[in-house]
C-alpha cells in the first residue's frame, strides 16, 4: 500500500500542472565511444509538486528531487553500464530550474535514452501521457568495411498524451482538450545525435551536418491546434494516423523505428 500510495502520488507530481523540458544530445565517435549532454528544467508548478511530494515521504523516506547532484548521478545507472557522470550544474531558465549534466559511455551499443525524466528511488509511475519505467532508445554501430561506421537507433513511437481519454473513432471533449493543454503546458522532449565525423547518409528526414534528431516533440504546439486529438482519434487507419503526425506542427519523429546513420569518421 505504501509504495502504491507512493507511485500514486509521483504519478501526480509530474502529471500535475507539473511540465518539464529535456533535452538529450548523444555524441558518438567511430570506436562506439562518446559523451551525452542532456538539460532537464521543471516548472515552477512541478517543483512544488515534488516538495509536496517529499512531505508525504518521498522515494524511500528521502526528499524528491528530481534536479538534484544525487539524481544526476544515480541517472547514470539508468543510461547503461559503463556510463559515468563527467559533471553537472545546476541551471535556471525562463521556463524553471534544472540541472545540465554530461556523462560518458564507451560503449554506444550498451546506452539506453529515456526521453522522459527518470524516477526517484526507481519508482515506476504509468499514468495517461507518462511512463516513467519508459521505452528506450537504443543504439548498435558497426564498422564498415570501406573505413565508414553505421549507426543504427531504434526510436520506439513516443506515447501522446491523451491517448486514454477517448476510444478511436470518438472526439474529444473540449474539457478533455482543454485539461491536456494545462497539463502539459511548456512540455518540450528533444533527443539527437551528433557523429563525430560527415553524414554520408542517413534514413531520417531531420539533419543538419553531423546532428540528426530523433525525436522532438513540442507539446505546446502540438495542442495548440484543438483538432489534434479529435482527429488522432478519429483515425481509421495507420496511414492516416501517419498523415495527421507528419504535418503536424511541433512533432519531430521517424515513422521507421530504425533509423540509420552512415558516417565518416573525422580525422
Amino acid at each position: 500500500m505504501l509504495h502504491l500510495r507512493r507511485a500514486l502520488t509521483l504519478a501526480a507530481a509530474l502529471t500535475s500542472s507539473a511540465c518539464f523540458q529535456m533535452t538529450t544530445t548523444v555524441h558518438v565517435r567511430s570506436d562506439a565511444a562518446g559523451t551525452i549532454d542532456q538539460r532537464l528544467v521543471f516548472s515552477p508548478a512541478a517543483m512544488a509538486r515534488m516538495k509536496q511530494f517529499a512531505l508525504l515521504g518521498g522515494s524511500n523516506g528521502q526528499p524528491v528531487d528530481l534536479t538534484s547532484e544525487a539524481q544526476a548521478r544515480a541517472d547514470a545507472a539508468s543510461l547503461g553500464p559503463g556510463t559515468t557522470l563527467v559533471s553537472t550544474t545546476p541551471m535556471a531558465t525562463g521556463a524553471g530550474q534544472g540541472r545540465a549534466s554530461v556523462y560518458a559511455f564507451t560503449d554506444i551499443d550498451k546506452v539506453r535514452i529515456n526521453p522522459q525524466p527518470s524516477p526517484p528511488g526507481g519508482v515506476n509511475v504509468r499514468a495517461d501521457g507518462m511512463d516513467t519505467h519508459g521505452r528506450a532508445i537504443t543504439f548498435t554501430l558497426v564498422k564498415q568495411p570501406g573505413g565508414n561506421a553505421l549507426l543504427t537507433v531504434l526510436v520506439p513511437l513516443p506515447e501522446l498524451p491523451g491517448g486514454g481519454l477517448t476510444q478511436r473513432g470518438a472526439s474529444a471533449p473540449p474539457e478533455q482538450i482543454a485539461m491536456l493543454k494545462q497539463m502539459f503546458a511548456g512540455a518540450h522532449v528533444s533527443v539527437a545525435v551528433e557523429v563525430a565525423g560527415a553524414i554520408v547518409h542517413t534514413s531520417s528526414p531531420f539533419v543538419d551536418g553531423s546532428r540528426v534528431t530523433l525525436l522532438d516533440v513540442n507539446l505546446d504546439q502540438l495542442l495548440k491546434d484543438d483538432t489534434f486529438l479529435p482527429r488522432i482519434q478519429a483515425a481509421k487507419s495507420a496511414d492516416e494516423m501517419k498523415t495527421i503526425l507528419q504535418e503536424a506542427p511541433g512533432l519531430k519523429i521517424s515513422f521507421d523505428r530504425a533509423i540509420t546513420i552512415e558516417f565518416t569518421p573525422a580525422k
